[in-house]
């Protein structure tokens, strides 16, 4: 599904009108009727913390405010006690909000108009005749400025401790003071208990503190009609994407009744090191969960003994460092023409037996310039890269753009160069720019992970997990059920040319099936928490939330 900025959102709330011609009160009478079947289903399941049933709607003079008047005006013809404070200059009015007020005044709706300086005042003496509910109607999807003066006294006034236990918060389209495009705080906002929304889900409610304001969201169908992706990219360049649950079944790939071990894929994975070998293992391991055929494991051969016991079906090739640039390089040269998709990073290390085994996977000599096979960095391959990133650039040659880099906010920072606080202002275009620039994969990990791929302007972000899965071992798993989901499906890749990019060809697929990596592995994340509970589960715990989420 769509996920959009506020700039996105009203071109194509503009583009519903003028081009398909829905008219703007049409589409405000739909969202106001959407809002008011809200509040009553609220009201019917006795959400209010005070037990009174009545309505407030405070709203600014645009339309946003005009939906929540007409919200308001629609509970009264319901037979529910419904008022509405309008703040701001009369003047400035949009004519949708002047239209709505004269109807909600016609049916008996008490409408008070008050200034900014003078809100407050209003706000208090309305809050006297104990409303349950109100409706947060001030500022809408086009907020770009910080919130001051009288409105930012309100809002506070709207969030005081005192309130706040007394009355339920909905807001209408957005929390007022949430930048719908990079879900930043605006001065304040209003701290909501549900948000209902028009026609796709705002982008800014789905990260930072835009998450938080929000509360439960709800995205509403009310006519709005979408363009096409790159004409809703506009001047921010990217169109935000999440997948669904209705998504998977086009996206699991397909298990064959006369199929063979070899069928599933053969995924090498470069892990551990003398003193590691758990990230080796939770990463062969879940590819396994996921559906990979043949995962092998190469390692330190002080691993063997223990990755033999913990998961006897991975194969296991082993060096040791003194023999690694002999014995132990041609061993792995062997596995990596061996693999279909190549994993090299969890708990390899930095030093110079870890440099020696990346270097190889990267510059191996590979048929048909990597048709066939896909690179996955991760973790300390990723570190090291960040001081030679000619390697990435080497890498996206040799295995012919099918790279992925799966980097946390610290590794991002050290292989784009930039400082996390920027990295934070616009993730997305982050990702995008990393992945345009070495002509890669990126999956940005995060409390909500982006995935961008080069020359395309649509960026997937994962709305799945939770914060049980902030403990280590959770990006190796998450590494394995990519590369499992990447091998099994790699006779998209190998038919078409990842390098021509249209939608409905293989470098969009691609970019599609990482989504779907980071999307279960979030989903099996929550599974893991309904069982083991947030504080307590352990990164293996999701490997068995794979198997029952699949």
């Amino acid at each position: 599904m769509l996920l959009l900025t506020g700039k996105q959102s009203k071109l194509i709330d503009e583009f519903t009108q003028n081009q398909i011609g829905i008219p703007g009160l049409v589409l405000m009478e739909r969202a106001a009727l959407k809002v008011a079947e809200h509040v009553e289903h609220l009201i019917r399941t006795g959400t209010s913390p005070s037990g009174s049933d009545a309505v407030l709607a405070v709203a600014g003079i645009g339309n946003n405010g005009a939906d929540a008047v007409a919200a308001a005006r629609i509970l009264k013809t319901h037979g529910i006690h419904a008022e509405a404070l309008v703040v701001g200059n009369p003047e400035k009015m949009t004519e949708s909000m002047e239209r709505q007020i004269q109807i909600a005044g016609e049916l008996g709706v008490n409408v008070e108009i008050t200034d900014p300086e003078y809100a407050v005042k209003m706000y208090h003496y309305f809050r006297k005749k104990n409303f349950g509910y109100l409706l947060d109607g001030l500022f809408g999807v086009g907020l770009c400025r910080e919130i001051t003066g009288g409105y930012r006294e309100l809002i506070e006034a709207i969030n005081d401790h005192a309130f706040s236990g007394e009355i339920y918060k909905t807001a209408v389209d957005v929390p007022s003071g949430i930048d719908c495009g990079t879900g930043r705080v605006l001065g304040c906002a209003v701290k909501c208990s549900d948000t209902v929304t028009f026609g796709s889900l705002k982008y800014g409610l789905t990260i930072d503190e835009g998450r938080k304001y929000a509360g439960e969201i709800f995205t509403e169908d009310i006519g709005l009609v979408n363009p096409v992706p790159s004409e809703i990219a506009g001047e921010e360049r990217i169109v935000y994407r999440s997948l669904e649950k209705k998504d998977l079944s086009g996206l699991l790939p397909l298990r064959d009744p006369s199929s063979n071990k070899g069928t599933y894929g053969k995924i090498l994975i470069a892990a551990g090191n003398d003193d590691i070998y758990g990230a080796a293992f939770l990463s062969a391991a879940a590819a396994y969960s996921m559906g990979a055929g043949l995962v092998k494991v190469f390692t330190s051969e002080k691993n063997r003994d223990n990755l033999m016991r913990m998961l006897p079906e991975a194969m296991v090739s082993t060096y040791t460092k003194d023999d690694f640039g002999y014995a132990g390089k041609d061993k792995l040269r062997a596995d990596i023409k061996w693999a279909d998709v190549i994993v090299c990073g969890p708990g390899l290390g930095t030093d110079d037996t870890a440099k020696g085994i990346l270097t190889e996977i990267v510059s191996a000599e590979i048929p048909d310039k990597g048709k066939g096979k896909t690179l996955i960095l991760d973790a300390d391959a990723i570190n090291m890269m960040g001081t030679d990133r000619e390697l990435l650039r080497t890498a996206s040659r040799n295995y012919r753009t099918r790279v992925i880099i799966t980097p946390h906010m610290l590794e991002m920072s050290r292989i784009s160069g930039e400082t996390i606080e920027k990295i934070r202002e616009n993730r997305g275009l982050a990702a995008r720019n990393l992945a345009e620039e070495y002509k890669i994969a990126v999956v940005l990990k995060d409390a909500r992970t982006h995935m961008a791929v080069w020359d395309c302007d649509e960026v997937f972000v994962n709305l799945t997990g939770n914060s049980g899965m902030s403990k280590g071992g959770s990006g190796d798993v998450l590494t394995g059920i990519l590369a499992s989901l990447l091998a099994q499906w790699r006779g998209v890749f190998d038919e078409h040319d990842i390098m021509e990019y249209e939608e409905d060809t293989a470098k969009y697929h691609f970019l599609q099936v990482i989504a779907e990596a980071v999307y279960l592995h979030g989903l099996a994340g929550d599974k893991a928490a309904e069982t083991k509970g947030q504080f307590g589960m352990l990164a293996g715990d999701i490997i068995n939330g794979i198997k029952e989420v699949i």
